[in-house]
């Protein structure tokens, strides 16, 4: 995976020759693209522990290979699908730089950046910085809370061989 700093350049160049910059849609596919290896990866070390015999049973049985994949396969990944979904959605929540550096417009702003334009030149609301940051965290700790089981079973499970 390439940190974010050394893909941030070529992703605004690229998005203004677009003219995807300063808009939600350009946003929205470098959150995609940022997020696609990781989610490749979990993705991937789940579904090879998913045992090969439940397929090939399938396989006789007379399913096709989209019957296999939309009846065996993607119910059985549903564990890898709730973690990709809650660690995309909290790193997306979360994100500050590339909503910085890619979203000028005031009324495109995300949270983050909503934030951190309460801080002022001369003095800085404290008191409403933090009430902000608290409610900035409720969404993602309610996310996290009601999958957090999903999260730890699509993290380990293809870490052991059995």
């Amino acid at each position: 995976m390439v940190p974010i700093h050394a893909m941030l350049i070529p992703t605004f160049i690229i998005l203004r020759k677009f003219g995807l910059l300063n808009t939600r849609t350009g946003l929205a596919i470098v959150y995609s693209a940022a997020g696609l290896s990781l989610s490749i990866f979990i993705l991937v070390g789940f579904m090879k522990g998913i045992p090969k015999e439940i397929e090939e049973a399938a396989t006789i049985d007379g399913a096709g290979i989209f019957r296999r994949f939309f009846s065996i396969i993607l119910p059985m990944s549903k564990t890898g699908i709730a973690t990709i979904g809650t660690l995309a959605f909290i790193n997306t929540w979360n994100d500050f730089l590339y909503a910085q550096v890619l979203i000028s417009n005031q009324t495109l702003m995300t949270l983050t950046q909503g934030i951190y334009f309460l801080q002022g030149q001369y003095s800085t609301d404290y008191g409403l910085m933090s009430a902000g940051l608290v409610l900035a965290v409720i969404p993602v700790t309610i996310i996290y809370v009601l999958f957090q089981e999903q999260v730890v079973k699509g993290m380990t499970a293809g870490a052991v061989k059995g």
